[in-house]
């Protein structure tokens, strides 16, 4: 047991309401424990008083007999530590004074259980609110992002100065298809589907290609399903691109593409400046 549990168990322990080996481990630790022996010291006046104020009553003869066991079971167990206590009070009937302490104990014993049971519940709770709370601002930041390539793509589907290129399959692929929309002023929408699974280390980058020249437009991986998608930012004065690909390259992109090719198509002029 924690030293609070202990702590919890004083009062079971004054009124010998404790079973063998939960007194002998109260015990071990009260004799090493200062603010323990004194807490136990309290107990033991408090039990004292019991029953002095009250009229005197006749225990069932039930009672009497369990009570009788119960000493001499109590005889057999090891003694409390040393405790200084103040003197005793008058005497009074040892049978129903160990029923009341026996009544007492076990509701002591009762309360300190339910304190503990219901500490470990706020404790769950309070762990399982926490992840909640871990759970939905995730949500959030996903929704914000969601959110954020959304307005990206309906602007660059509403821009006057708006490119596509339909792409299709290569020889390594040749079930897949692609489509990116480009403009300028509002940026780059791009999506596939039916890509080959990647090997471990590798992305697929896509391209804008113009003349000769091909410019890199972001990396990606695409879900089990095949499908990908990307949204990205044009550079102020980028020249409009001739047609789009999409090239299998190393984790990280490459600064020009290697082969193999996946996806290739040209630009179309889908709305004029």
């Amino acid at each position: 047991m924690t030293h609070d549990e202990i702590r919890d168990s004083l009062p079971a322990l004054a009124l010998g309401a404790l079973d063998p080996a939960e007194r002998a481990e109260v015990v071990a630790h009260v004799a090493t424990c200062e603010a323990c022996t004194a807490a136990l010291a309290v107990e033991a006046r408090i039990v004292e008083g019991i029953g002095l104020d009250g009229p005197p009553v006749t225990p069932p003869a039930a009672l009497r007999s369990k009570v009788l066991a119960r000493i001499q079971a109590m005889r057999a167990e090891p003694q409390l530590p040393p405790v200084s206590l103040a003197p005793p009070r008058a005497a009074w009937s040892g049978g129903l004074a160990l029923a009341a302490s026996l009544i007492v104990g076990a509701a002591a014993v009762f309360y300190a259980y339910t304190m503990r049971t219901e500490l470990s519940a706020l404790r769950a709770s309070s762990a399982a609110s926490a992840q909640e709370a871990t759970r939905l601002r995730q949500e959030v930041v996903t929704l914000r992002r969601d959110w954020v390539n959304l307005t990206r793509a309906m602007d660059v589907l509403r821009a006057p100065d708006l490119l596509r290129a339909d792409l299709s399959g290569q020889a390594l692929a040749p079930g897949a298809i692609g489509r990116a929309f480009w403009s300028e002023k509002a940026g780059l929408l791009f999506a596939a589907d039916r890509l080959p699974a990647l090997t471990a280390g590798h992305v697929y980058q896509l391209w804008t290609i113009t003349g000769k020249a091909a410019t890199s437009a972001g990396v990606f991986t695409p879900d089990a399903s095949g499908a990908a998608s990307v949204t990205a930012i044009v550079a102020a004065g980028a020249p409009r691109p001739d047609a789009f690909g999409v090239t299998i390259e190393p984790t990280g992109g490459s600064p020009a593409p290697t082969m193999p090719i996946v996806l290739v198509g040209t630009s179309q002029i889908e709305r004029p400046r």
